[in-house]
């Protein structure tokens, strides 16, 4: 049965009130005071009574070709009382010191044949005197607590050296070296160039940040870096390929179509003299490859689920299933990945999008446990929280739900919305169409709406679905995308979950292989992890497109696709049969 959070967070509220102030003229804690499994708020929350440095600790790798070892700028901060060794929480950034306005590539073009977003001030030249903290409200939550806290500038950004590459090795060993750094293996250097030791630390740290802040503590833990004891990855990439390509598509995030490698690493570029990353940021370009969308070793190289066997670190996992620009199965697959080899890990999934954290009682206690070493029984409670339709963090066993089962069936069997039903169905591609708007005003010409009869009950979908089909194109190429929504009985869709795939990469990602135009050809399509329940009364609708205005390549309108409906599958984890 499930429990909940609102209980738990009570019994916290209930361990901070028993927390007693020493009496007058006594001493005050000097380090972390743990009641009730979590580290309570003993110390100022006001910066004055903090002490905050800055230093430039060396990272083993010349990413700007200058010659000399790059050097990522951090601060460091404590409360002036806590006077013991003290574990750290961390945070790596590229977007301390402000972004760029950058152009994003052309997404309107013809496929491969065979034969903005908000910008910031710039602040990235080093200033002179007392140094001040970037991120201070996430500071404030674990400064109080007893913890260290560090923050990094992401090598090629702010007062950092080195160039960004989008996920490429040396943005790992920045955050690695500080690490290093914390526990005496690195070397760093104040403002005039003296070594700076980390006395201030027992060199247990834990990290972590949203988006690419939450991405660097995952490319951090696959290196194995003994001192790494937890981190908390929120809206966090796993693969790099992943967040750029689907199925060897070209997929852009939500909101940035036309973004890439060498478009995010030009976005956060601010390091003083950028112009010494300009041949870097090409070889992105060069390598990146929009035009197949295959897998390579460069993308390989910025995979952390290929290196996940190195992961040490406890791993509290958080993400919106309502996010579409880092999508949910960067945290679903993840997850399982870190489950199946037995290393510690929780996930928290949230509805909403882009961003959100887990509550603070809970990092708290994810942090207590693994980064201050406290016995808090964390690991004994339920894996999964997953917030209901209110907002209200619900606990499960685990994720997928453990009573969601596979269910197949055959898109024949379904009802086809718009148009005559029959095995084989002809459409063409119009670039300009989008899911959610296609579901609720279907054109038969242009896309294939199916749906199930109205639920008898209440039904989970949980997990990660996929469609294999059967399809010929009428040409040599064409994009294939598919979506799962939620049909009222208004005929009002929410999607639920999506997925792309290049029908060239049907064999293997990492080369395309030519289509016959009208020979039929088999396609699985992995759809984005989910988590939803669809109301009784509701239909699950399953939509098919060539191209996604939204996220794909648009080509030229009017490729066809011809989908034979009865050797064409749809598989969904759910907790209730069909009816």
């Amino acid at each position: 049965m499930s429990t909940r959070l609102r209980t738990l967070a009570l019994v916290a509220a209930a361990a901070a009130a028993s927390v007693t102030a020493p009496a007058s003229g006594a001493a005050g804690p000097t380090g972390p005071v743990v009641v009730g499994g979590s580290a309570q708020p003993v110390f100022s929350a006001k910066a004055a009574d903090w002490t905050v440095r800055e230093a430039w600790v060396e990272v083993p790798v010349d990413s700007d070709r200058d010659g000399r070892q790059d050097r990522v700028h951090i601060r460091y901060a404590r409360a002036t009382a806590a006077t013991d060794r003290l574990p750290v929480i961390m945070e790596a950034s590229p977007y301390f010191t402000g972004v760029k306005d950058v152009p994003n590539h052309n997404v309107d073009h013809d496929l491969f044949d065979p034969t903005s977003r908000r910008t910031y001030a710039d602040r990235s030249a080093p200033r002179a005197g007392s140094p001040t903290l970037l991120d201070p409200w996430w500071a404030r939550n674990w400064i109080t607590r007893g913890f260290a806290w560090v923050e990094m500038e992401s090598l090629g950004t702010g007062g950092s050296t080195g160039c960004p590459t989008t996920g490429g090795i040396n943005e790992t060993l920045g955050p690695k070296a500080v690490i290093d750094w914390l526990n005496g293996r690195a070397t760093a250097y104040d403002r005039s160039g003296r070594a700076v030791r980390a006395d201030f630390t027992n060199g247990r740290v834990g990290m972590l940040g949203v988006s690419y802040d939450g991405t660097l503590p995952n490319a951090v833990a696959t290196t194995g870096v003994d001192g790494l004891k937890a981190i908390i990855p929120m809206s966090a990439i796993s693969d790099w390929y992943g967040y750029y390509r689907a199925g060897g598509a070209v997929v852009a995030p939500d909101g940035y179509q036309g973004e890439d490698t060498d478009v995010l690493a030009k976005f956060v570029l601010t390091r003083a003299n950028p112009s010494i990353c300009d041949r870097v940021i090409a070889g992105l370009a060069a390598r990146q490859d929009r035009v197949t969308g295959d897998m390579s070793s460069f993308w390989a190289q910025r995979s952390y689920l290929a290196d996940v066997a190195k992961v040490k670190a406890a791993v509290y996992v958080s993400h919106g299933l309502s996010d579409w620009n880092v999508k949910p199965s960067q945290a679903g697959l993840w997850y399982r990945a870190l489950r199946a080899q037995g290393t510690p890990a929780k996930i928290f999934w949230h509805q909403g999008a882009h961003g959100g954290q887990p509550p603070l009682y809970e990092q708290n206690r994810w942090f207590t446990r693994y980064v201050i070493g406290a016995a808090d029984g964390v690991e004994r409670e339920p894996r999964a929280i997953i917030e209901n339709p209110a907002g209200e963090p619900i606990r499960y066993a685990d994720w997928p739900i453990p009573s969601a089962k596979s269910t197949s069936i055959p898109l024949s069997q379904l009802t086809l919305h718009a148009g005559s039903a029959g095995r084989l169905l002809t459409f063409s591609d119009d670039p300009r169409n989008s899911l959610v708007p296609f579901t609720t005003n279907p054109k038969r010409a242009n896309g294939l709406a199916f749906a199930t009869a109205p639920l008898t009950a209440n039904t989970r979908l949980s997990g990660f679905a996929r469609a294999d089909l059967r399809a010929a194109f009428g040409q040599v190429n064409a994009n294939v995308s598919i979506g799962i929504l939620d049909l009222d009985a208004r005929g009002r869709a929410t999607l639920v979950t999506q997925g792309w795939t290049d029908p060239q990469n049907r064999n293997s990602l990492w080369h395309s292989d030519a289509l016959i135009p009208g020979q039929f050809v088999n396609l699985r399509v992995d759809l984005e992890a989910t988590d939803h329940v669809f109301a009784a009364g509701h239909r699950i609708a399953i939509t098919l497109l060539q191209s996604d205005h939204e996220f794909t390549i648009r080509p030229p309108a009017g490729k066809t696709m011809t989908l034979d409906t009865s050797r064409s599958m749809i598989t969904l984890p759910l907790t209730a049969s069909l009816p």
